[in-house]
């Protein structure tokens, strides 16, 4: 009769990858271009509510200092959704920003139509919330270089969950 072998092994040393899943950094010239666009269009985006209120308060030379800026945070729109593509393909960074810079083109393409309409209604809330989308992305843009590592969601989600765990039996 055979008699049947049992192999036991040790269990392999398999290094662990990367936490950016082996993908190389963010190149750092095109999270430049991204930052300082964004940080052009929050400077003017804010300088809208600032001109506002200043046409509120009676100064009325502020109105059409206002559609003026309304026009250059337009083409600065279109110049952060160039950033972010850039940021995203050559770049190696995450195609998010280019979404967010297209649908934060179509609010300010929608604010110049209403404003230029005269619609308030729509114009101020829809003015808001475009500052609002902005300091979101400009506070984004800023995260440390670090966070703009692509990595997939589940491998964050499993590692991070892990440490919760080993930080609370230790």
């Amino acid at each position: 009769m055979p008699k049947s072998i049992a192999f036991t092994s040790l269990p392999a040393q398999v290094p662990s990858p990367p936490a950016n899943g082996g993908r190389p950094p963010v190149r750092r010239w095109a999270l430049m271009l991204f930052r300082t666009v964004v940080t052009g269009e929050a400077v003017l985006a804010l300088g809208q509510a600032v001109l506002a209120g200043s046409f509120l308060s009676g100064h009325y030379a502020a109105l059409d200092m206002h559609a003026v800026n309304a026009t250059a945070t337009g083409v600065t729109a279109v110049a952060q959704i160039v950033a972010a593509l850039l940021l995203w393909r050559p770049g190696g960074g995450p195609g998010w920003p280019a979404l967010a810079s297209i649908a934060l083109f179509g609010a300010e393409a929608g604010q110049i139509a209403m404003g230029y309409g005269r619609v308030l209604a729509v114009h101020v809330p829809l003015g808001v919330a475009i500052i609002a989308f902005t300091v979101l992305m400009l506070v984004r843009a800023w995260r440390p270089a670090a966070a703009w590592t692509p990595s997939s969601r589940t491998e964050d989600a499993g590692a991070t969950e892990g440490s919760a765990a080993e930080e609370g039996s230790a």
